[in-house]
């Protein structure tokens, strides 16, 4: 019995390993970056609405818009729009303690809104970065189709970047980031969802950043992608 146990492992064993060489793994991180490098220049071509709403313990706290758009030297320009809206505080002691608090908790809303446009679009030369460091992990998410890879250390120390990919149709899926703000105690986690125009490019159709030390969430919606005028 212990014998066909181990020869059960061995075999698990030399089965994964196939799916986890070298060249496997080197071939999906060589995707990811393909995919990544293309959206990134093809997304320029078009303008769209990015819609980001801030919820502190489960209640509204404000909702801001901008129209979104490259301009001619490449940088991304974001106009806000009539949307946005701001909750208001009482009056008196109570609403300046209110806005003290509301003022602390805006300025955190803000560092979270810089988090993620820190990770996101992931850059392809972190992902060869960490690729060549060796410190790739792997995870067989629906078997010789979707994988799962995570990248350590992506900005910050302890920090996990996870890139889910469909290897047969060779598309980015989500994203999914490990981090911090200010403590590391702290995490934030951000889960992020991909959406294709018809051209194949691929943009980041939803984004949910999860802070429970602040019992914070924030939502961020693009949408409504056209090409840009001139294009």
């Amino acid at each position: 019995m212990k014998k066909m146990k181990l020869l059960l492992v061995l075999a698990l064993f030399s089965w994964t390993s196939g799916i986890f060489g070298q060249a496997d793994l080197e071939s999906l991180v060589e995707t990811i970056k393909s995919n990544l490098s293309q959206s990134k220049n093809n997304i320029r071509q078009y303008e769209w609405i990015e819609t980001t709403k801030a919820f502190v313990k489960g209640e509204l706290k404000s909702t801001k818009q901008y129209q979104c758009y490259y301009s001619v030297d490449g940088k991304l320009t974001k106009v806000e729009t009539g949307g946005t809206v701001e909750s208001k505080t009482p009056g008196g002691i109570r609403g300046r303690v209110a806005e003290n608090k509301k003022d602390d908790m805006m300025e955190y809303i803000s560092k979270a809104g810089d988090e993620i446009s820190a990770y996101l679009p992931p850059e392809p030369d972190k992902i060869q970065q960490i690729y060549a460091s060796g410190k790739v992990g792997i995870q067989i998410l629906e078997p010789n189709k979707i994988f799962q890879l995570s990248f350590p250390d992506y900005i910050k120390q302890g920090d996990v970047l996870s890139v889910t990919i469909d290897n047969v149709n060779q598309k980015l899926k989500a994203f999914s980031i490990t981090t911090y703000i200010d403590d590391p105690s702290e995490k934030v986690i951000f889960d992020v969802t991909l959406l294709d125009l018809p051209d194949g490019t691929q943009f980041l159709s939803k984004v949910s950043l999860v802070a429970e030390a602040k019992n914070l969430k924030i939502d961020l919606q693009n949408s409504g992608y056209k090409k840009a005028n001139g294009q």
